[in-house]
C-alpha cells in the first residue's frame, strides 16, 4: 500500500481563522462591552479585585497643630470567576486545501463567529438581567402586571432609572454616559413618545454601525435584536415583557473571550487578554478545523469538521449599579 501524506494546516492559517472568528464574534458581544475584565494569573485563576469606597463618616474641622483621626483603610473585595468552555461544530465534505485560506472554511468560520458572539452575549445578558435591580414601567410591580395599555416604555422611565442609578452612586460606564441596551421594538415605542423625540439626538453613521442610536439625558441608547425578551410573561400570554438595561460603571465583570482588548493583537498571534498582569497571552477563542479524514474512522477521507471553542464567565459585581426596566411595547 502506498504511503499517504496528509497536509496539515499551517500555524499562520490557523491564526487567520481565529482572527476571522473574533472579527465576527466581538461586534455581537454588546452586553459584554462594559464589563470589567478579570485578571488571569497564569494558573487557571481569574479574579477581579476591587477597592471599595470609604463609608460615610462624620468630619470635623482641622485643628492647628493636631493631626486628624486616621481613616480606616478601604476594604478590598475579591471576586473569583471560573470560565467554562463553550462551542459547537459542523461537518464538511468538500475537498479543501490546507495550505491557503480556503473559501469554504473562511465562510463557515464567519458564520460560526457570529454564532459564538450571539451565544456568549446571551449568557452575559441573562446573568446581568437576572441580577440587576428590577424596575417596572407604568404602575406595574411585577411582570404579571405588565400590559400594553399602561406599561409601555416611556421617557419618564428613562428619567426614573437614570435617577435611580445616580441615587445609588453609580458612575456612568462610558464617556460620561450610562449605556442603555434596548430591543428595536422598545426604541420604536420610544419614538412614539413626543417628549423623548423632542430631546433625542441621533449620532452619525459610525455610531449607528456600533449599535449606538442616539443620546438622551445622560444615556447612550444601544439597540440589539439580542435584548432580553420574556415571551408571554405579562398580564396575559399575549404580552411579552421586554428588558432595557441601564448600566453603571463596574457593575459586572467578565472573564475569557469577552475580556479581549479592543485592539486584540492585530499583528497576528493569539488574542491577548486584558489585565492579565503576567505578560502571558491566553487563546480564549479558537476556530478548530479537522481536515478530511482527521475526525476518526473515515476510510475514504471524505469528512472533516470546523467548529468554534471559547472560554467565558460573567459575574454581577454590584446589582444596584445596573437596572433592568421591565416593560411592554407598541410592537411585538
Amino acid at each position: 500500500m502506498a504511503n499517504v501524506t496528509r497536509t496539515r494546516m499551517k500555524a499562520s492559517v490557523k491564526t487567520a481563522y481565529d482572527r476571522r472568528l473574533l472579527m465576527r464574534a466581538l461586534p455581537r458581544l454588546l452586553h459584554g462591552r462594559w464589563g470589567r475584565p478579570a485578571t488571569f494569573d497564569g494558573y487557571k485563576n481569574w479574579e477581579i479585585r476591587r477597592m471599595e469606597g470609604f463609608t460615610d463618616t462624620g468630619i470635623s474641622p482641622l485643628t492647628e497643630g493636631v493631626d486628624p483621626i486616621e481613616h480606616a483603610a478601604p476594604a478590598i473585595s475579591t471576586y473569583t470567576l471560573e470560565p467554562q468552555w463553550y462551542g459547537t461544530y459542523v461537518q464538511y465534505t468538500e475537498e479543501v486545501s490546507m495550505q491557503t485560506i480556503d473559501p469554504v472554511i473562511l465562510e463557515t468560520s464567519r458564520i460560526l463567529g457570529e454564532h459564538a458572539g450571539k451565544m456568549i452575549d446571551i449568557l452575559i445578558r441573562d446573568e446581568i438581567t437576572a441580577n440587576a435591580t428590577a424596575d417596572y414601567a407604568g404602575g406595574a410591580e411585577a411582570d404579571t402586571d405588565i400590559d400594553t395599555t399602561n406599561d409601555k416604555i416611556s421617557y419618564a422611565d428613562l428619567v426614573q432609572d437614570v435617577a435611580l442609578l445616580q441615587a445609588n452612586g453609580a458612575l456612568p460606564a462610558e464617556n460620561g454616559y450610562y449605556p442603555v441596551i434596548i430591543h428595536p421594538y422598545s426604541w420604536a415605542t420610544l419614538m412614539q413618545d413626543t417628549t423623548f423625540v423632542a430631546l433625542f439626538t441621533r449620532e452619525g453613521g459610525e455610531a449607528i454601525r456600533s449599535g449606538l442610536i442616539g443620546r438622551v439625558l445622560n444615556c447612550e441608547l444601544y439597540t440589539t435584536y439580542n435584548a432580553k425578551v420574556s415571551e408571554g410573561a405579562g398580564a396575559d400570554t399575549t404580552v411579552d415583557v421586554y428588558h432595557a438595561l441601564f448600566i453603571g460603571e463596574e457593575s459586572y465583570g467578565l472573564a475569557g473571550m469577552t475580556g479581549l482588548a479592543p485592539n486584540w493583537n492585530p499583528d497576528g498571534g493569539p488574542p491577548v487578554v486584558w489585565g492579565q498582569g503576567t505578560g502571558k497571552s491566553v487563546n480564549v477563542a479558537r476556530i478548530i478545523v479537522k481536515d478530511l479524514g482527521e475526525t476518526g474512522f473515515d476510510p475514504l477521507d471524505r469528512r472533516g469538521t470546523i467548529g468554534w471553542k471559547a472560554t467565558h464567565d460573567q459575574i454581577v459585581l454590584n446589582s444596584s449599579w445596573i437596572v433592568s426596566l421591565h416593560h411592554a411595547n407598541d410592537f411585538s
